[in-house]
């Protein structure tokens, strides 16, 4: 699991952020349509791993 910026546009121009723990960038993104299905544009970028620091 990794952590993902997720970029939403919808179809307005208008623009979203948000992060979440996912498995790769492809179910980031996949989710991110199934819940916007409006959206014009989703871009997910690995921000970091889904582990703690010790």
């Amino acid at each position: 699991m990794a952590i993902y910026r997720i970029t939403i546009t919808m179809a307005d121009g208008s623009r979203g952020r948000c992060m979440g723990l996912f498995a790769d960038g492809f179910e980031a993104v996949l989710q991110t349509l199934a819940d916007f299905p409006d959206a014009r544009s989703v871009s997910a970028l690995r921000v970091g791993t889904g582990r703690s620091a010790r």
